[in-house]
């Protein structure tokens, strides 16, 4: 039986793979990267989730798997500030 690719996973699957500690330290380095440049907004996080998830089909499986759970909690967080605004 053979694992599926990276691109073939869920958000929820991939961000399931990460330990609470993994995702903690996955949405401070989120809030320090994209606060920083005052890149606050929930626009802003889904586009560049896109481009990771993109440039994911461009590394091996290991990276590819890292770069989408990046992207997988960049939709998440996007998702949660549009939450807190309604």
């Amino acid at each position: 039986m053979t694992q599926p690719a990276p691109e073939d996973y869920s958000d929820d699957e991939l961000l399931a793979m990460l330990k609470p500690a993994q995702q903690a330290e996955l949405d401070r380095q989120i809030g320090e990267m994209f606060g920083a440049e005052g890149v606050d907004r929930a626009e802003a996080l889904f586009a560049m989730a896109s481009v990771y998830s993109l440039r994911a089909g461009e590394r091996d499986e290991v990276s590819a798997l890292a770069m989408l759970q990046l992207a997988a909690a960049m939709r998440r967080r996007a998702e949660q500030m549009i939450a807190a605004r309604n």
